[in-house]
């Protein structure tokens, strides 16, 4: 056993303060409150090796096999901040967590969260990926018909014929197909690569062969070739950078060696290809670190979005919680013409409760009722609440069931046989007492603070009364419930039952199922 101190610090200790106080918090661990040692292993796996969290939180953990309790000491130090790159997660504390990101490859250090990233890229930018091949196709041909009356040679016009309809529009055009197939989403950036690179090489060649146009022609198509590879189609930065790369070393060479250009385009194409290709890295660099932030935020407000979904499914039932997400904050009131209740009660909690520790009898108790929720979900019934040692649970609401009926009074007879497997502290078994009953009901969501779905009307009144009047480990059912379910399930007699508000109701216990009757449960 060993008890933890929490110490609070100052307001500037840091993220990783607040995830260790965070992970304290999420445990119940308050001063002076013995846990089990084997939270101190998680704690140091949170926390690292010993030193870890040098100059951010103070963590003393002692031996596990030391015989006495021990204390461990949490505190952060307010001698020194914690920062947080825009690019990491709330998680790293002195070294790179395996979600930080590699700053020169751009490239996240957890292989599965890189993979994730990229599926989620091409999911969105494949659209992209299409416009860009149409756009380039349509530069083509435009490009063709603008400039083929300043195209004078012959010999000139026939091979940007052959280059421009021969060549680079088909290679767009096989690249356009093959993002509608399965395959592309894992070659797209190699192809994509390929596609670039051969255009740029196939264009020096051509700007090298068409002598009647200016030399500017060739530098300026390598510089839209490359602005293409970060603008549209979106590869990554170091993609972008090889893809300049040899865009430069493919043309600089020709126009250095070319007699025909002279010296002041040289020295303009080179410095126009190294300036836009400096900003273009540049840029690429910058778009792809702030799309995988992006990714990042979007991931980690998924993991919110999804925890507190499933706060409110631990509070209220699915449909509502669907229901909510889609209102616009107006009052949500459901009438049923039929649903089943059932009210379960724990015996002599209250003597149980006196003759125990609070630990102990909470645990009983919320074993219990751990076991009737499983019950509930195995017969499609919708938990409602519990109110002390009671428990609520409908069938046919918030969503309408056809058999709700039978769904109630098969868990009823579960409940009769679970109970007893649980005993108070005192060693004595769990005995309870059961109500059900079938009828209409409203239910809804009403309150500002601490709200719940409830379930309100006489079908509800008539469920507790019958509850109230059962003796120990029996059910008592409605008329109308015994009545539908007859076929199928054993009742006692009927007996008149003077209810508490209702006055003289007709009852039946409910005895088991008929033997000939096979047990179903509701599909998932």
């Amino acid at each position: 056993m060993a008890t933890f101190v929490l110490i609070p610090g100052a307001g500037d200790v840091g993220w990783y303060w607040h995830l260790v106080e965070a992970e304290l918090r999420s445990r119940r661990v308050e001063p002076g409150l013995d846990r089990e040692s084997r939270f101190l292993e998680r704690l140091v796996d949170l926390a690292g090796p010993p030193g870890a969290l040098s100059g951010y939180v103070d963590v003393a953990p002692p031996r596990l096999t030391t015989p006495s309790p021990a204390v461990i000491i949490v505190r952060p130090r307010a001698s020194r901040e914690f920062t947080m790159d825009s690019t990491d997660t709330p998680t790293q504390a002195g070294k790179r967590s395996p979600l930080s990101l590699d700053r020169l490859r751009l490239r996240f250090r957890d292989p599965a969260l890189e993979s994730a990233y990229r599926d989620d890229r091409f999911r969105h930018n494949v659209g992209n990926i299409r416009f860009a091949f149409l756009a380039g196709i349509a530069l083509w041909v435009a490009w063709g018909l603008l400039l083929q009356p300043h195209i004078l040679a012959l010999a000139d016009r026939r091979l940007d014929t052959i280059m421009r309809f021969g060549v680079f529009i088909p290679m767009l055009l096989v690249g356009l197909g093959l993002t509608f197939t399965p395959l592309f989403r894992r070659i797209w950036q190699g192809m994509s690569v390929v596609i670039a690179t051969t255009t740029i090489l196939l264009w020096v060649y051509y700007a090298s062969h068409i002598l009647t146009l200016p030399a500017e022609y060739g530098y300026v198509g390598v510089i839209l070739i490359t602005a293409f590879t970060y603008t549209l189609l979106r590869l990554r930065f170091l993609l972008v950078v090889l893809i300049t790369v040899i865009g430069i070393a493919a043309y600089l060479p020709y126009a250095f060696t070319a007699r025909y250009i002279v010296d002041v385009s040289r020295v303009l194409a080179t410095l126009y290809l190294i300036s836009f290709g400096v900003l273009g890295g540049l840029a690429a660099y910058r778009l792809e670190r702030f799309s995988r932030q992006v990714f990042l935020r979007e991931r980690q407000l998924d993991q919110e979005r999804e925890r507190s979904d499933g706060l409110l499914l631990n509070i209220l039932p699915r449909a509502i919680v669907e229901q909510l997400k889609t209102s616009s904050g107006g009052r949500i009131a459901q009438a049923f013409d039929q649903v089943t209740v059932v009210i379960a009660d724990a015996v002599g909690s209250t003597e149980q409760g006196a003759r125990s520790s609070p630990e102990k009898f909470a645990a009983a108790l919320d074993e219990l009722f751990r076991r009737f929720d499983q019950i509930a979900d195995r017969h499609g019934l919708e938990k409602i609440k519990t109110i002390g040692d009671a428990y609520m649970a409908v069938a046919g609401a918030p969503v309408p069931m056809a058999n709700h009926a039978a769904a109630a009074v098969s868990m009823a007879l579960e409940i009769l046989a679970e109970a007893g497997q649980v005993r108070w502290p005192s060693g004595d078994p769990i005995r309870v007492r059961i109500g059900v009953a079938t009828g209409p009901a409203l239910a809804g969501i009403i309150g500002y603070r601490k709200f719940a779905y409830d379930l309100w009307g006489d079908t509800v009144n008539l469920a507790s009364r019958l509850q109230e009047c059962a003796e120990p480990s029996q059910a008592l059912v409605s008329e109308p419930t015994a009545d539908q379910l007859s076929d199928a399930y054993e009742f006692g007699p009927t007996q008149i039952v003077d209810l508490k508000g209702k006055g003289p109701t007709p009852a039946r216990v409910l005895l088991g199922r008929r033997a000939d009757v096979p047990i179903t449960l509701p599909s998932a």
